[in-house]
């Protein structure tokens, strides 16, 4: 098949579906992650220094961070309608 056919528009719009149904679930747990009603609050430390709320929202923001990455390299990009790289 060539790059124009239509089975690969089809593939390619499945694709790009899929991929947007992706960012919105891992949005929505990042979401309820932040939130985070169901862990128990105390005051234990990690490492002996680090307290534990601490460490979630650090984890929690390393996480965020490459969701960030990789909406903006990926799906932002192809909402764009450019499928090559910037530059």
């Amino acid at each position: 098949m060539n790059a124009g056919s239509p089975a690969r528009s089809r593939a390619a719009r499945k694709a790009g579906r899929a991929a947007v149904a992706a960012a919105w679930i891992a949005g929505l747990a990042l979401v309820a992650l932040h939130l985070g009603v169901w862990r128990p609050r105390g005051a234990e430390t990690l490492f002996g220094c680090l307290p534990e709320e601490l460490a979630w929202r650090l984890a929690w923001m390393g996480l965020a961070w490459l969701y960030l990455l990789w909406f903006t390299s990926a799906i932002w990009r192809r909402e764009a309608g450019s499928d090559e790289a910037p530059g």
